[in-house]
C-alpha cells in the first residue's frame, strides 16, 4: 500500500537525496505501523519528535492505512 511520509523542518535532511519538497510516497506492506514506516528515515521515535498521522497524534504502534500521511518534526524549538 502507498503512504506519504512528510518530514518537516530539520527532519527534511532525513529524506532520500534528490527528494523535492518535504514529502515522499513510499510503498509499505499492509499492517505497517507508524514506527515501522519512519524507521528507514532515522526519525527519532522518542519525546524529541512530534509524529502525527493525517494531522492527529496517534500511538507509534498504530497500523497505517492506504493513503495515510505520516508527518514528523522536532519537538525542540527555540523561542
Amino acid at each position: 500500500m502507498k503512504i506519504r511520509v512528510k518530514l518537516i523542518a530539520t527532519y527534511r535532511q532525513l529524506l532520500p537525496p534528490g527528494t523535492r519538497g518535504n514529502t515522499v510516497e513510499v510503498e509499505v506492506p499492509a499492517g505497517t505501523t507508524v514506527a515501522e514506516a519512519l524507521q528507514p528515515f532515522g526519525v527519532p521515535l522518542d519525546d524529541t519528535s512530534v509524529i502525527v498521522v493525517n494531522g492527529l497524534t496517534v500511538p507509534l504502534d498504530t497500523a497505517l492505512q492506504e493513503g495515510d500521511e505520516v508527518a514528523a518534526f522536532s519537538a525542540v524549538a527555540g523561542g
